[in-house]
């Protein structure tokens, strides 16, 4: 089993859902395969953030990238920070939102710069919030060295878990449908297709735009209906 290290513009009806969360509510997220969702005051944050701001499509990617991520670790029997692990899968793909798109900047830095802050709010020390950060920016890297941090390592697994299928048959075939279940695609394919589109045509010079082709064929291909 995994051994975690125990740290401490949407529209319509999901901004709806989310206007009531500056009160504390905590969206029931599920449970898939025994792997625990963090509960503290920031993991809280950063979900009502996503919820609020991201498109059904995006908030389920976020919440099936965490889900992936913590299978492959249980699998792999990396031990790893779930805290950090939970709010960089989360809000990875933030900058892509309306309310956070940069004209400039690659989207994945201004998710991570948005991750940062939101750790800093909540007390985590410097160098914990530098590997937040650094998971959240190298998710778009074209490959990682083994040697990367473990956070680093399956934020990226989990996302591309989700996005291309990439290890998803070393993923037990029924926990992949309980968090298909839980968290459905909604279309993904083709509209995370359509945005990594626009921010490959806004920004010609960021990773988004220099790995479209090869990913958009990889996210057709992946091994999932939607």
């Amino acid at each position: 089993m995994t051994s975690p290290t125990p740290p401490e513009g949407a529209s319509g009806d999901l901004a709806d859902q989310a206007r009531p969360l500056a009160a504390g509510t905590r969206h029931d997220l599920g449970r898939l395969a025994d792997i625990r969702v963090p509960d503290s005051a920031a993991a809280a944050e950063a979900e009502r953030l996503a919820r609020a701001e991201s498109s059904p499509m995006l908030y389920g990617h976020a919440l099936r990238s965490y889900f992936y991520a913590a299978l492959l670790a249980a699998r792999d029997g990396m031990r790893y920070d779930e805290e950090l692990l939970y709010v960089g899968c989360v809000l990875h793909d933030i900058g892509l939102t309306p309310c956070f798109a940069d004209p400039i900047r690659p989207f994945e830095h201004v998710s991570a710069d948005t991750c940062a802050e939101l750790a800093e709010r909540h007390g985590w020390a410097l160098p914990r919030r530098y590997r937040l950060h650094r998971a959240v920016v190298l998710h778009m890297a074209p490959t990682l060295p083994p040697a990367e941090d473990t956070e680093v390592l399956l934020l990226e697994a989990g996302v591309a878990c989700d996005v291309t299928g990439a290890r998803s048959q070393e993923v037990n075939a029924r926990a992949v449908e309980g968090l298909l279940a839980l968290y459905p695609r909604a279309g993904f394919k083709r509209e995370f297709t359509q945005l990594l589109r626009s921010e490959a045509a806004r920004k010609p010079l960021t990773h988004a735009a220099l790995l479209l082709q090869g990913l958009e064929e990889r996210i057709a291909e992946a091994p999932f209906a939607g």
